[in-house]
């Protein structure tokens, strides 16, 4: 779907960028107090689990808070994710049969599943268990109860365990005291955009509770034709990508007494999605709809024993099930023989439980110490990934200790060491070393090095899909099992490793009104898995198979760049630079290592500004460049690299009793762009175009 009347529409959005730009040269008058702006160091969670300044943490931290979140304009987290050093958004075509899906990359390395990052929410882990990766259409949270998001760049496993591989991010969601009242968002626009959220916060005595309703609707990405060998005759055709999320999400918080308080969150989600399942020339199969559910559980108690003492103890249950069923591709035998297709079930059920404890102790003025242990067991079932192996389990223990050692007054060591084990890899110890040098209580200096480990998802160690049926000549069966694809499990599996090395700076600058973040890094990896295809035709088997193993191993050497300034308060500018290098360790550059190396781009980098024009009128304008990359399932068909802008124009009406707004979000101002498949070999090019939509928000008691 595009805008009608392009032309105009071009014409006038170009005028309002460039207006909305000379606007933003002229900064407003500045309020009281803007000649003694002081710039607050913002305290982090992430890192250590220990409260820490950025200037202390033990590696690099980026922290998007709730203004940066709304300036954004976004409407799903990982279109957030864009301002933070390295990582890249993709959205995923359809062309293998497979629903189309938002992805968040952070140093390449990732195909529709980025199996190694770690994602928590409020420090629940939402990664599938199964695949790998979120569902992050899916997931069952609204960005309007989202505090901050706090990514950790870099190794993190002594800290969260195993798939806190190459970065974390963790969203932090408001406290339900946060949002009393009344809140009411609609959001509508092309691209068949249709938002709406309620919540509703309230207190009983020492009790606060918050509870949001959503939906949220769109058509997808428009597919443009080809201009290879395969042509259509209109400019767009539909790309069936169809999405559909309604969810609900409540917290509650109460107070028990001076010491203890207790916590609890749930949630769930249904989502059905349209599945174009290709464009191929042996006939199209039919559109189908997926259904996926989502929900979780999480209850977290907290005890303040006495100012040096403080306990957590937390469980949480996360449950996926997905509806999804398919058939395959024309299958041609001759003989006699008719074509036949083959019924599929690509559903899937995953859960995982998870229990901790953790004890922060403040053992002296100088030493912090904080430790836990948890239990997690996962279990998943699926016709198509795990064949006729029924439902997988798996457990995994781990012990955790995080010490920050403040030495004097400028120097501090952090040191952090996480035990793990599960039935299949064994016992692992991911350690992690850093010291930071405080030249002042406005410069820092970081040296570190980490060790981490990702272990095999349950596909990758059990994955066992195979499609067969009895071939049949004239209604009477001849014997032969013809089996289209297989994955054979691989129990020799081990996981990945990754040793990484940095020098990270901190620095305050203009009385505090800018704040720097950089570091460079050195990475080596090893016994990256990655699916070997091994072709075979024999009298029962006709296709391919498959299987997961630890190939190759890769390097990083970079550099990112991160900075906030302030000028006044009514202008701010959020932006970073990051440099990427990707070396395999092969002497000899197979084909698998070269499409490691190429899987991130070389430079990204972006600028979100945002300006205050008066007591009622704000604005926000955001950069993003991207260089050329290759997704690991697309590797032959890399995106190009792309520029994009987008533009946020608010109107605030305060009231006695309420608040509203009222905000234009014009996106992907500078033309159209493709962010993952760049030429599919068959069916048209997704990709990403002029997206508009009205947004009105009102806040009352």
């Amino acid at each position: 779907m595009s805008f009608h009347q392009p032309y105009i529409a071009t014409v006038n959005i170009a005028r309002a960028a460039i207006i909305s730009i000379i606007a933003f040269t002229h900064s407003a008058p500045l309020q009281a107090g803007d000649d003694e702006l002081f710039f607050e160091m913002p305290v982090v969670l992430s890192a250590s689990r220990l409260e820490q300044p950025q200037s202390e943490t033990p590696m690099a931290v980026t922290s998007i808070d709730r203004e940066l979140i709304e300036a954004s304009g976004a409407r799903s987290i990982p279109e957030v994710l864009r301002l933070v050093p390295g990582i890249v958004v993709g959205n995923s075509v359809n062309e293998w049969g497979e629903e189309s899906k938002l992805i968040v990359s952070y140093h390449g390395h990732t195909d529709q599943y980025s199996k190694q990052m770690q994602v928590l929410i409020d420090g629940r882990s939402v990664y599938e268990p199964l695949l790998g990766g979120v569902d992050w259409n899916m997931l069952p949270i609204n960005l309007e109860d989202i505090e901050r998001i706090e990514v950790t760049r870099g190794p993190n496993s002594s800290t969260y365990g195993s798939n806190s591989f190459l970065a974390v991010i963790n969203i932090i969601t408001r406290h339900a005291s946060e949002d009393p009242g009344h809140y009411v968002q609609l959001r509508a626009g092309n691209h068949d955009i249709a938002d709406l959220t309620y919540r509703y916060g309230g207190n009983s005595g020492d009790l606060d509770y918050r509870v949001t309703l959503s939906t949220q609707n769109d058509d997808g990405l428009d597919a443009r034709k080809n201009l290879g060998a395969q042509q259509y005759s209109d400019e767009f055709v539909d790309n069936h990508d169809d999405i559909h999320t309604g969810a609900i999400d409540y917290r509650t918080d109460y107070q028990i007494n001076r010491r203890n308080n207790l916590t609890y969150q749930g949630g769930y989600s249904s989502t059905d999605q349209e599945i174009n399942e290709n464009f191929s020339p042996q006939g199209t199969r039919p559109v189908r709809d997926s259904e996926t559910i989502h929900a979780h559980q999480f209850l977290k108690l907290e005890n303040t024993a006495d100012s040096k003492n403080s306990y957590v103890v937390q469980y949480y249950y996360n449950l996926q099930d997905k509806t999804d069923q398919s058939t395959s591709k024309l299958i041609v035998v001759g003989g006699g023989i008719d074509d036949f297709t083959l019924d599929l079930d690509f559903g899937l059920k995953s859960e995982r439980h998870n229990l901790e404890f953790t004890h922060f102790n403040q053992t002296t003025d100088s030493l912090r110490l904080i430790w836990g242990l948890s239990a997690q067991q996962d279990i998943s079932e699926s016709i198509y990934w795990l064949n006729d192996q029924g439902t997988i389990r798996r457990e995994t223990y781990r012990l955790f200790a995080n010490t920050e050692w403040r030495i004097n007054q400028q120097n501090l060591l952090n040191f952090g060491a996480l035990l793990e084990k599960n039935r299949t890899l064994g016992t692992e110890v991911s350690p992690r070393l850093a010291l930071i040098h405080k030249f002042n209580e406005k410069h820092s200096l970081r040296i570190g090095i980490s060790k981490a480990i990702r272990s095999p998802f349950i596909s990758e160690e059990f994955g066992n899909i195979a499609f067969s049926h009895d071939l049949t000549s004239g209604g009477t069966p001849i014997g032969v099992t013809l089996v289209e694809q297989q994955l054979v499990p691989n129990s020799n599996i081990e996981h990945e490793t990754i040793i990484s090395r940095e020098i990270g700076y901190f620095g305050q600058f203009l009385g505090d009104k800018l704040l720097i973040n950089a570091r460079l890094f050195h990475d080596h990896l090893d016994n990256l898995i990655q699916r070997e295809t091994i072709p075979i035709a024999t009298d029962n088997f006709d296709g391919e198979t498959h299987i997961n193993e630890n190939l190759i191993g890769t390097e990083f050497t970079g550099a990112e760049f991160e900075f906030d300034l302030r000028p006044g308060h009514a202008l701010r500018f959020f932006g970073n630079v990051s440099y990427l290098k990707i070396k395999s360790h092969d002497e000899l550059l197979t084909l698998t290592a070269e499409e490691y190396v190429n899987s991130a781009p070389e430079w990204t980098a972006s600028l979100l500004m945002i300006k205050q024009f008066s007591e009622k009128y704000s604005g926000s304008l955001g950069f993003y460049h991207v260089g050329e990359m290759g997704w690991l399932d697309v590797p032959d068909e890399p995106a190009s690299s792309y520029n994009t802008m987008d533009l946020r124009l608010s109107k605030t009406n305060r009231q006695s009793s309420s608040l509203s707004k009222l905000s234009l979000v014009l996106k992907n101002l500078l033309g159209e762009y493709n962010n993952y498949h760049h030429q599919p070999d068959i069916g048209p090019r997704a990709e990403l175009n002029l997206t508009g939509y009205i947004e009105y928000s009102i806040s009352f008691n």
